[in-house]
């Protein structure tokens, strides 16, 4: 299966599991129970919450967080519109 993420995105995204969690941010910021707004406590308490658990040993696993960090905040920056004009 794809992972559909908006053409228009905050950085440039080779990682598969990178892309897979930045689709999935992108559609909890506009359609999940989104701590809103994102700022830099939720970023911070969330990558230490990762770091706590030894999450970060696992590559693929840290990469997909991240994504989804990174897709919640680009919710803030572009528009839900840029996701279905270019799927």
């Amino acid at each position: 299966m794809a992972t559909r993420i908006a053409s228009v995105t905050l950085v440039d995204i080779a990682n598969p599991h990178f892309a897979k969690g930045y689709s999935l941010g992108r559609i909890w910021y506009f359609h999940g129970e989104a701590q809103l707004p994102i700022d830099d406590t939720y970023l911070l308490v969330n990558i230490q919450s990762y770091c706590e658990k030894g999450l970060h040993s696992d590559p693929a696993w840290l990469a997909e967080r991240v994504g989804f960090l990174m897709g919640m905040v680009s919710g803030k920056f572009i528009p839900e519109e840029t996701d279905a004009a270019h799927s």
